[in-house]
């Protein structure tokens, strides 16, 4: 019996070593090549599931996100066939269940990484796969703005796509909105999200690093995270540095981090205008003309998603057919979200799934903070906690108003950040030392 007992330890440790380092690479491979991505998760879903399934629901928190998705399917069921919308939708009915696939698969991927999330060590291991991997989309940026190099690129059969854009400042035109510097992502916005959600780790890994070599390359990596951000010219990204700033050094060095870098644009754009193009920074145009008008399209469509919510309280109207409803007829067509996540939530699946879903994720945060906040300084706290909840705090705030989570490289990130703080909820007070 112990033989067999051996054995089976044997076995699971095998597994999740495995399914741990299939996880990190796809990780590494899901900002620049996301369908390799996506398989490797999957595949280290598998093993996560094959080794953990029976302690997966006995955390309340994902037990309470099953109940999430069980108001899901069922708003879906019921919009589809006791009640369905083809008045609304048309031959479009079958838009419900497919754009299923942004919500269903995440919980599962949330479910799956947690495993891989539990100690310090791998959630640093996570950070080192994460930034490396972010190198590519740096890359793209630098090819973007400097090089002048358009794609896009396409690679395996067309399923790995770099689009680097080509844009024109200060023109909204499709997929390149606001003339910003879009990389291999497909909207400015897309890339100044994926960047600042990756930065505190960023940050991170360099006040950690020890080493010379490391940390100089760390901070001229950092310094390029910061630089393309700002040249995305998107507000939420921007918005995001400011909190990333201010959480991460507190507000005497925010103060200090701002005035230098204000300072510094100046300087760099009387010593090399060309380089930054200050004079045609469209992100400080953005930023001085933000519309408060109850008129303005950003508040005209939360305004017609609430009327449709009104309509349909309990159930919502089912996932992605705001695009399709009656209401969203000219000049709304264009808009393919409500470009906020409450609201989004609230009038695909209705009101008591979104209230679900917004007292879960606040009940998370507040416990990820409380557990942060109650270790003494340590390397645990700086390295290991505060980088992840410093990105959720971004993620969510970023979606109030406007919602990138549709992109799948940005909603998987979103599934590991949610995961990584179940498992610090869940850590025991001790500080384990991390080996490098």
């Amino acid at each position: 019996m112990n033989f067999l007992k051996e054995y089976k330890k044997n076995i699971f440790e095998n597994n999740l070593e495995s399914g741990n380092l299939i996880f990190l690479f796809g990780i590494f491979f899901l900002p620049s090549a996301l369908p390799i991505g996506i398989i490797l998760l999957l595949i280290s879903i598998f093993f996560s599931f094959t080794t953990n399934k029976e302690n997966l629901l006995k955390n309340k928190y994902n037990l309470a996100f099953f109940i999430c998705l069980i108001i899901i399917v069922v708003s879906t069921i019921i919009n589809s066939f006791p009640n369905p919308l083809d008045e609304l939708l048309g031959s479009q009915n079958s838009i419900l269940w497919l754009n299923l696939f942004n919500w269903i698969p995440i919980y599962f991927a949330f479910l799956g990484f947690q495993i891989y999330l539990k100690s310090e060590r791998q959630r640093l291991l996570f950070q080192k796969f994460l930034i490396s991997g972010t190198i590519p989309v740096i890359a793209s940026c630098f090819m973007h703005k400097f090089l002048n190099i358009y794609g896009p690129f396409k690679t395996l059969f067309s399923t790995v796509v770099w689009f680097n854009y080509e844009y024109v400042l200060g023109m909204d035109i499709p997929n390149i909105t606001g003339g910003g510097v879009s990389g291999l992502f497909n909207n400015p916005n897309y890339t100044g999200m994926w960047l600042t959600l990756c930065l505190p780790f960023s940050l991170s890994l360099l006040r950690s690093e020890k080493i010379n070599k490391n940390k100089l390359f760390l901070l001229i990596l950092n310094i390029f995270f910061v630089y393309f951000v700002l040249v995305t010219n998107s507000r939420n990204a921007f918005l995001g540095l400011l909190i990333i700033f201010l959480l991460t050094f507190g507000i005497r060095k925010f103060i200090y981090f701002t005035f230098f870098i204000i300072f510094g644009f100046f300087i760099f754009n009387l010593l090399m205008p060309n380089l930054l193009n200050i004079d045609g920074f469209h992100l400080f145009n953005k930023l001085s003309n933000i519309d408060l008008n109850l008129n303005s399209p950003r508040i005209n469509i939360w305004v017609k998603a609430i009327s449709l919510i009104a309509q349909k309280p309990i159930f919502g109207w089912g996932a992605g057919s705001l695009p399709y409803v009656n209401m969203f007829l000219p000049p709304f067509q264009n808009y393919q979200h409500t470009h906020n996540m409450i609201i989004e939530l609230a009038a695909n699946f209705g009101i008591p799934l979104a209230t679900l879903v917004f007292l879960l994720i606040i009940r998370i945060l507040q416990k990820s903070i409380e557990k942060l906040n109650s270790l003494k300084k340590s390397y645990q706290k700086n390295f290991s906690y505060k980088p992840f909840i410093i990105s959720f705090v971004i993620f969510l705030i970023s979606h109030l108003n406007d919602i990138t989570y549709y992109d799948g490289k940005i909603s998987i990130l979103f599934s590991v950040l949610l995961a990584s703080l179940i498992q610090i909820i869940g850590q025991e007070n001790e500080v384990v030392s991390i080996q490098h």
